[in-house]
């Protein structure tokens, strides 16, 4: 077992000499470690919003830009589509890069990057990379697309500085976040200079809302309640899902696991490392009754190539591809939570998110510490879920709930949906940010 010394000097290694080579790549020390210094810069920065909105007001059409390093945290699919029907608005999907880390294998990095083009094409977007893979150079996005709104999909500095919102303070920029938060990580969900000098920052509960106006430099003056806009057809009774599993001879039940990447950190609470091959012994185990989805968090794949190497990383994530009954899934997971019966996991965002297809969903949970680490609205949403500390109560919930029907929750999470996550005036996520964008444009 790892004593807090190695913790805490394993814990500096990754982050904090990232940190110190982001500050410097960035050029952003004074505003992201002083207050006053960052509150000026949003002062100036909220005016240059509001002359941006009266020189909008005076056209008939506006380019909307949205920055996506990886499918996962693809949040804005509904929200694009009605941008893109619109007579208004010429919505353009960016693919940048998520490499700004010293540790990061940078070829994985490219690697990243053609999924993700190849996750836009799919999707039928307009789409643009910001690498021009033909002169190998980085494309100035901003000077080419001369955007007037710009959407991010992450809030970190994990993206190349003309990517991120430093080049963007001048424009209209909101951000819906890639994950509900439901910890006490207050610092990356509210506290950087990215969410004090968003235009508007799109929150989906109230709980959220207050947390923000506690943790926000700017005390949450930008805030907009919208609701989960990611989880958005999942709320709606009419959508129908393309079946992403792969074909099987029978019915099975259909299980996906979604371990976290949180294996390097001081307090981490991933399981993947002491059930990465207990889970797929169960695939097997199991194989006549159910299939698995293998859903891992994207940034454990680079994780586990600094831990075990590529090759044995990528040995592992070709097992699952090679199952029978098994598969991975990579990239956009609303089908994939449409249609499976259930969820295995140890995620901080899908402890909300999956709640939200109302299924069985069990929490591989590594000590009761891990309870401390969510807040008040992640402690309910837990309280929905069924707890395992042990593979040997992973199986007892696949064998008992996912394949025996026994589902004692049942009541309780649709109850919890109801109450807390489907919104109250019925009104969807994306029509709420397309009112938004239309009111204060005056159209």
């Amino acid at each position: 077992m790892i004593n807090i010394a190695e913790k805490i000097k394993q814990f500096v290694g990754i982050s904090f000499w990232d940190s110190l080579y982001k500050a410097f790549i960035f050029r952003d020390f004074f505003i992201a470690a002083s207050s006053s210094c960052l509150l000026r810069k949003v002062a100036k920065v909220r005016r240059a919003q509001l002359h941006k909105i009266n020189e909008l007001r005076k056209q008939d059409k506006y380019k909307v830009l949205f920055f996506l390093q990886t499918p996962s945290v693809w949040k804005y699919d509904t929200l694009y589509n009605k941008l893109q029907k619109s007579k208004l608005f010429d919505p353009i999907v960016i693919v940048s890069p998520y490499n700004v880390h010293i540790n990061y294998d940078k070829q994985e990095c490219f690697r990243v990057m053609q999924q993700t083009e190849s996750f836009a094409k799919a999707k039928g977007y307009n789409y643009i990379s910001a690498y021009d893979w033909g002169n190998h150079k980085w494309r100035d996005i901003k000077k080419q697309c001369s955007p007037d709104i710009v959407f991010f999909t992450k809030p970190y500095k994990d993206t190349l500085p003309a990517y991120h919102i430093y080049n963007y303070t001048d424009v209209l920029t909101l951000y819906v976040p890639y994950g509900i938060n439901c910890m006490h990580l207050y610092h990356n969900n509210y506290e950087l200079p990215f969410q004090s000098l968003l235009w508007k920052l799109l929150l989906e509960t109230d709980f959220q809302k207050h947390y923000a106006e506690i943790y926000e430099k700017s005390h949450g003056d930008n805030v907009e309640v919208i609701g989960a806009l990611a989880m958005e057809k999942l709320m709606q009774a009419d959508y129908k899902p393309h079946d992403v599993w792969k074909p099987q001879g029978k019915k099975k039940k259909r299980i996906i696991w979604a371990p976290h990447h949180t294996v390097d950190y001081l307090f981490n609470f991933s399981n993947f490392l002491n059930y990465c091959e207990d889970m797929l012994v169960l695939a097997e185990k199991y194989q006549d009754e159910v299939q698995f989805a293998f859903k891992p968090h994207p940034v454990l794949k680079f994780k586990l190539i600094n831990l075990w190497g590529l090759e044995k990383t990528e040995a592992y994530y070709h097992k699952w591809e090679e199952l029978e009954n098994g598969q991975i899934e990579q990239g956009d997971y609303i089908d994939l939570f449409k249609t499976s019966d259930a969820m295995i996991h140890d995620s901080a965002s899908f402890t909300v998110e999956f709640l939200y297809a109302k299924k069985p969903v069990l929490f591989q949970i590594r000590d009761e510490k891990v309870k401390d680490e969510f807040n008040s609205f992640g402690q309910m949403c837990l309280k929905q879920h069924y707890l395992a500390y042990s593979i040997e109560e992973t199986e007892q919930f696949i064998h008992d709930v996912v394949i025996g029907g026994n589902d004692p929750k049942k009541k309780d999470r649709e109850q919890f949906y109801k109450q807390y996550l489907y919104p109250k005036d019925g009104i969807m996520p994306s029509d709420k940010i397309f009112n938004l964008l239309k009111t204060t444009l005056g159209k």
